[in-house]
Parts: structure tokens; sequence; C-alpha cells
């Protein structure tokens, strides 16, 4: 594989039963509504799947899994979270086992400042059994790359066939001049600023999957050159994908929970997650019903203790 097929590559959240396991059928379900939405890809492992709350066999679970789900159907990339590059290094060996098509390698912990990251990604892709990504994403994980760093790389290594980019349009923008057709830029960020994005030149855009149709909805908007229509759906995202990544744990507690309703699948944390509050609930609605999803059935599939923030704030 030398480039990924451009359009929306959801990641996929983990999906918790009552009793805290992974819940084998609400993850087949998750894969099947991604597919169902015109995604043309799936990822897996990142910080939305709670990667670094996972256990290592959890890990190596979810990948599996997700490979059995998607059955070849379209690519599946894995995210590769680890210590050290010698443990990535692993990982990929084992998502390539899995039939795994790619990789997106983030930051280790060894690395702390620029010229780290740039001697332990060089490590991993050096080694990968895979195609490779990179994830830049240094106001989350505190480190990053420069457009300088990551062209260098992109010269440097063949297995590098793109990078996923938590950054701003600017900065995007930015790095697809330098590295032209290097490699494959692909926005992350829940779709803040993906018309601008799409404008700049991107590949393809990695969301969560709570509203990843709109986001569908929005990329074949702007592929047929109907920017004005486009711009009318990121309108109508905007504010609840304010609402949901205001923080990680915002994203994984709120995001996932909008997913769940929306598709009709039970709601579990995991046992130390941040918990949804009324509050919460009843600002996440009001921000839902004015995107277009239908609330109708929220408060049958909530907890009793959660019900009473859908009695206020709803749209007239």
């Amino acid at each position: 594989m030398s480039k990924l097929i451009r359009g929306v590559h959801p990641i996929i959240y983990a999906l918790f039963d009552a009793k805290g396991a992974l819940d084998r059928d609400a993850m087949r379900r998750q894969i099947e509504v991604c597919l169902g939405q015109g995604a043309v890809g799936i990822t897996t492992l990142g910080l939305a799947t709670e990667v670094r709350h996972l256990s290592a066999e959890q890990r190596r679970q979810v990948v599996e899994w997700n490979a059995e789900d998607i059955g070849g159907r379209v690519p599946l990339g894995v995210t590769i979270f680890a210590d050290t590059p010698e443990e990535q290094i692993e990982l990929v060996e084992h998502a390539a086992s899995t039939g795994a098509d790619w990789v997106i390698v983030q930051a280790p912990a060894t690395a702390t400042d620029e010229a780290s990251l740039v001697r332990d990604f060089s490590k991993v892709l050096g080694a990968s059994a895979l195609p490779a990504t990179l994830q830049n994403m240094p106001q989350f994980l505190g480190v990053g790359l420069s457009v300088e760093a990551i062209t260098k790389l992109s010269r440097q290594y063949p297995k590098l066939i793109g990078m996923k980019q938590e950054v701003s349009a600017l900065e995007t923008a930015a790095l697809i001049e330098s590295t032209g057709d290097a490699v494959q830029v692909f926005s992350g960020r829940g779709g803040l600023e993906l018309v601008d994005c799409m404008i700049a030149g991107i590949a393809g855009h990695i969301p969560a999957p709570e509203y990843a149709d709109y986001l569908v909805e929005l990329w074949n908007l702007m592929e047929q050159g109907r920017e004005d229509e486009a711009r009318a759906v990121y309108e109508r995202v905007l504010p609840v994908a304010t609402f949901i990544l205001q923080s990680l744990e915002g994203l994984t507690t709120y995001g996932k929970l909008l997913f769940c309703l929306r598709n009709h699948i039970p709601y579990h944390q995991r046992a130390d997650a941040m918990r949804p509050t009324a509050f919460g609930i009843r600002a996440l609605s009001a921000y839902a019903a004015r995107l277009g999803v239908d609330t109708s059935d929220w408060g049958e599939q909530l907890p009793a203790a959660l019900r009473a923030g859908l009695t206020t704030m709803q749209p007239a």
C-alpha cells in the first residue's frame, strides 16, 4: 500500500459491558455502523479508543476483533502506542499478523522533545512491517514534530506514507505545501476546520464515530465542489464538536455516549473513567438535537439518574 483511500476513516471507541469488560457484540455493532455510514476505512486503538487505559491483552483483543469484523471490506489502520520504540515494533508486527493494512505511530514515552521523537520514530519506521503514518498531536501529547522534521523523515523512510495532523488548518496547509506528494496528510480533531483542511489538500479525515456520518456528507460535498453546502453541514457540526472536544475525557465520555445513544448500544464506562452528569446530558441533548439527531428516545435508554438532564434546554 503506497496510498490510503481518500475519505473518512473513523477511529472506534472501546465499548464496555456492565461488568467493565470489553463488549464483543457492541464492538462488532460499532464496525457495522461505521461502514454503513460510508467510512472508507476503520482505524483503532487511538486516544478515542482509550488506548492508554487498556491492558496489553485488551489492546490486542481489540485489534483482532476489528480485523475479524471488517473482514477485508475496508483497510484497517492500527494506532501503535507503547513506552518504547522496541515495544512499538512488536505491536506493529502483531497488527500485521492480524491482517491490518497500516499503522499510526504515536509518540512513545521515551520522547521528550523533537530530537528524541525523531530518533524514536526513525527506529520504528526503519523496522516497520507495515506502511506507517505518524500522529502529530503536540497539544495533547506534549511533544510534536515541526514541518521540517516531518519533511526530512518522509524523504528518509519509504514506509512513511502519511501524517495524522492534530493541529490547525494553517499548520496542516504548511505541511502539505512542504511535503507535496511525499506523504498523505490526514486531519483529526473531530472535524474541526475540516472544510479548510480539505481546501489545504488533506487526503482523509480520522474522527471518532459519534457524528462521522455528517463528516462523510461534508467530505463528499467538498469532493463534488459544493463548498457552500459543505460549510452548512460544518456549521451544524461545530457546536456539538466544540462541546465534546474540550478534553480527551470529554470525548470518551460524551462523544462515546452520543455514539451509543444514536445507535442503541448500551453505554458503560470503564471503571475509572469520567462519568456524565445530568447537566452534561442536558447540554449534549440540546446540541445533538440542533445537529439533527433524534433524541426522542434518549430517556428510555439512559439510566434513571441521568434522565433529569433531558427535561430542559431542548431546542424550540
